[in-house]
């Protein structure tokens, strides 16, 4: 009976209801912008985008336009121009690779603001391709296991995108409606917050699906932000949550988000 009564209470206390509540959020002033942009070790054109933020909930962030954008390193600059079917998105007018432990320097002029960044190009670290399991019931599969959650010295993102718009079955649908993307970290640190974290939508997908994973090294300053970010909202919601702060950041004063560097690994395999 002790032992019941204990189990009872426990349920009680880890038992939760949902309430509909209404925030009265108030605008401040934002006058700034967000800065999004990774430098890769692959020869291609390389992108940085540019927003405002947002002031409500769900709202769409507006672009920054008419901006000028230049990275450079060891005396070579590389200019970057506006999308024009993407505004917002700043593209490099030629393709460049970066190169390992090469410090990049962002300068970004928009009206009559500058803003600067610095970032060392984290070299590329191999890594063994992800694991996934087929569910007999649904004839699907599922992913089971992407990389450590933890290294104290070989933090990493992880960013797996999976395709079955060509798988057998799936020729006639939408091929947008037939794609996914997730992200996976590998982070130097390890909070209570990321292993009781709120459950995830387990995501299937069929034979056929073409599976293309890439792997970011970080610098311990990057994973520091992506470690912020992730605590401020894919890990709250759990049992033990952590009060909100402020995101840090590499951009000058009057802008948010990071400028980031990193060497990339890709590699892809086709589930049958």
């Amino acid at each position: 009976m002790q032992k019941l009564l204990t189990y009872l209470l426990l349920i009680l206390l880890l038992t939760s209801c949902e309430e509909q509540t209404d925030w009265n959020l108030q605008p401040g002033t934002n006058d700034f912008i967000i800065v999004d942009g990774i430098i890769t070790n692959e020869l291609k054109v390389q992108s940085i985008i540019l927003s405002k933020p947002v002031a409500y909930l769900n709202e769409q962030p507006q672009p920054v336009n008419n901006a000028t954008i230049l990275v450079s390193s060891n005396q070579l600059s590389y200019t970057f121009h506006e999308d024009a079917l993407h505004p917002g998105t700043y593209l490099s007018d030629k393709a460049f690779a970066g190169l390992k432990n090469r410090t990049y320097t962002l300068l970004i002029t928009s009206g009559s603001k500058v803003y600067s960044s610095k970032a060392v190009l984290a070299a590329a670290v191999e890594f063994v391709f992800l694991r996934y399991l087929k569910n007999e019931n649904e004839k699907k599969y599922r992913i089971i296991w992407v990389a450590n959650a933890f290294h104290p010295e070989r933090p990493a993102m992880y960013e797996i995108q999976l395709d079955w718009s060509v798988a057998p079955g799936y020729e006639n649908v939408n091929p947008d409606s037939c794609k996914a993307k997730l992200f996976y970290y590998t982070l130097p640190t390890l909070d209570v917050s990321e292993i009781f974290a709120p459950n995830l939508e387990k995501l299937t997908f069929p034979p056929g699906t073409v599976i293309t994973e890439r792997k970011y090294a970080l610098t311990d300053e990057h994973a520091a932000f992506i470690r912020a970010v992730l605590l401020e909202n894919t890990w709250q919601g759990g049992f033990f949550n952590t009060a909100s702060a402020n995101i840090p950041t590499n951009i000058s004063e009057g802008a948010k988000g990071f400028f980031g560097a990193c060497g990339v690994v890709e590699k892809s395999e086709t589930v049958h």
